[in-house]
């Protein structure tokens, strides 16, 4: 059998001009404040950061740089090293942030994955912020894909995003498909988009711009997504808008209706011959800093570690094929099926037990043990 590509999320900066009630990796928003200095926020709670801007430095630029000073970013150099380090591995590499185009030096990034990697095995995933300060033509020759987050139709408000956000986006993107590169936009189901009139204009939104696929995900607790548990969608929520695009795209032909890892058993309980939580099996997420993790929503509320078990190492220092064949990956990779089907990063966070890697096996992913209990 054929051994599928490892996807390597890579949340390359911590830097974006957004500030996300939901960002799953905490982002940094630098703010310009006078007398020439520069705020960072991360999330309401927490004391900004402040630094000098130089004069002639861009805020962003300036921003990625204070941060890779205090070790929570690579240097370019050291980005470049990450790429060193897959060497021997069949990686498809998803380049995403914080917002990846907004700091400059991830373009050189960009081009050298591309060229190393080959351009079909490069995703890049950022935002319209993002995309405007570069030219197409610097970024579609050097990606077999572009993703974007579209949770919210322009006609309605959505409480997690600064306004203007998700059509900006789309914006962006649409220049791209123009291009030929394939599209895709991502959307996090929460309970202020789940209703039937909403996904039917943000469907025809995507459909107008001729975007071709569309991902529907979960929320997730991590990053700063922990404090928006409440706004996780029921079972039957996540059912009714499954259909009602699937419905959509019957009649419509595009957006193509995608399902994330984490909704694909939910859908289809019966009929997986492999387990479709890829956590591992092929998906692995790469901070800023170089640490590599078992998931890349393995994140917590302060944009750390979900815990030190689900750290492999770090790959601007690490061969990712010596770090992938430790006793310790190999122990874990044998009992990832214990349970199938169950988003492990869900289960994690509704177990009771003490061990993270039990927690992380335990068959406690809300999302299908509330299905049981409302067809009980």
């Amino acid at each position: 059998m054929h051994n599928p590509k490892t996807d390597l999320i890579w949340n390359v900066s911590l830097v974006c001009p957004s500030d996300c009630s939901i960002c799953c990796v905490d982002a940094v928003q630098p703010r310009k404040k006078a007398g020439g200095r520069v705020e960072l926020y991360r999330d309401e709670h927490r004391t900004p950061e402040t630094f000098e801007l130089k004069q002639g430095e861009n805020i962003f630029d300036a921003s990625a740089h204070y941060l890779q000073h205090k070790g929570e970013e690579l240097t370019l150099a050291e980005k470049l090293r990450v790429l060193d380090n897959l060497a021997g591995n069949d990686v498809r590499l998803d380049l995403s942030g914080g917002d990846v185009l907004i700091v400059r030096e991830n373009l050189e990034l960009l081009h050298t994955a591309a060229r190393r990697l080959g351009r079909e095995n490069i995703t890049l995933t950022a935002t319209g912020v993002g995309l405007s300060r570069v030219e197409p033509g610097e970024v579609a020759p050097h990606i077999g894909e572009l993703n974007f987050t579209y949770d919210r139709s322009d006609a309605y408000d959505n409480p997690h995003r600064p306004q203007g956000y998700a059509p900006g986006n789309l914006k962006r993107a649409a220049e791209y498909h123009v291009l030929g590169v394939k599209t895709r936009a991502e959307c996090p189901l929460t309970i202020h988009n789940v209703g039937l009139d909403h996904l039917t204009a943000l469907f025809f939104d995507l459909h107008k711009r001729g975007i071709e696929k569309l991902l529907l995900m979960r929320l997730f607790n991590v990053g700063r997504g922990t404090s928006a548990t409440q706004d996780m969608p029921t079972p039957r929520q996540y059912r009714e808008a499954i259909d009602h695009l699937r419905m959509l795209q019957a009649r419509y032909g595009k957006p193509v209706i995608k399902l994330q890892c984490a909704l694909r058993f939910f859908d289809s309980a019966l009929g997986h011959a492999e387990n479709p939580c890829d956590l591992l099996h092929h998906s692995l997420g790469l901070r800023p800093n170089g640490t590599l993790l078992l998931s890349p929503w393995a994140i917590n509320g302060l944009g750390q570690p979900l815990h030190d078990s689900m750290v492999l190492g770090n790959l601007a220092r690490t061969p990712l094929k010596e770090l992938l064949e430790s006793e310790k990956m190999k122990a874990l990779r044998g009992k990832l099926d214990v349970n199938f089907g169950h988003c492990k990063i869900h289960a994690l966070f509704n177990s009771r037990r003490a061990n993270p890697i039990d927690r992380l096996l335990d068959t406690t992913d809300p999302l299908l043990t509330q299905q049981l209990v409302a067809t009980a």
